[in-house]
């Protein structure tokens, strides 16, 4: 992995933020990306943004921890490779937010973080490798449009999503998918395996249940539910 550091003393205290979203994730909350347009001047424009906000902010390293995609990794790289782009002075890695299908009632949340210096299909291929619990299809944009058009309508609304918008809009039909599917615990942990010279690592998992989270910082000294849990990752 490479990290721009700047500083020719020794050791030195950095703070790093390794959970941020871009608008490629179907969380944003402003103007989102055109995902099929990716090289759109508005989707530009938007990249030009999130660069001046790294380099504005604290922190000297940076992970896009989107769910379900590397688009906001594959913008920021093509917008840099372009004449005219913004200078990035801070070190940014890809990352990818995931629900799993945990082994009991609860959900389960993974954050995987890769190198920045892995070939774009490579992560592709990372996400292919992902497969939907409740199907078993491939991860993909398609793959998630189909499944809220299929999905019952009790459920949709249940996650505040208009079916009769879903089975027309295939943004909302992005977003209803992305709030209620779950992948299958082994083909997380295939993906993971099967990415070169262990250059993906799992930097989080965290598990809701009932009212209680327990975060990566709970696996050391792990309580019932961990250890049943445990086993499957």
């Amino acid at each position: 992995m490479v990290i721009q550091s700047g500083s020719e003393s020794g050791s030195e205290w950095r703070q790093w933020d390794l959970h941020i979203h871009t608008p490629a994730s179907f969380e944003w909350r402003g103007a989102k990306f055109d995902r099929k347009n990716p090289g759109s001047p508005a989707n530009t424009a938007l990249v030009d943004e999130m660069i001046n906000a790294l380099n504005e902010a604290e922190p000297a390293v940076f992970a896009l921890m989107d769910y379900w995609t590397f688009d906001g990794w594959f913008a920021l790289k093509r917008r840099l490779r372009e004449s005219g782009a913004p200078e990035l002075t801070k070190t940014v890695f890809p990352g990818i937010e995931l629900r799993l299908a945990p082994p009991m009632k609860g959900r389960l949340n993974a954050q995987v973080l890769p190198s920045n210096e892995l070939d774009d299909q490579i992560l592709k291929d990372f996400v292919s490798h992902l497969k939907l619990a409740e199907n078993g299809r491939p991860l993909s944009d398609a793959a998630l449009i189909d499944y809220a058009r299929q999905a019952p309508s009790a459920l949709l609304k249940h996650h505040g999503s208009k079916p009769e918008q879903v089975a027309i809009d295939d943004e909302q039909a992005y977003i209803a998918s992305a709030k209620i599917i779950e992948l299958i615990c082994e083909s997380y942990r295939e993906a993971i395996a099967k990415v070169p010279n262990d250059q993906a690592m799992p930097v989080r998992l965290k598990l809701r249940y009932k009212a209680f989270s327990y975060a990566e910082k709970d696996v050391a000294q792990p309580s019932v539910l961990l250890r049943r849990w445990r086993r499957w990752l």
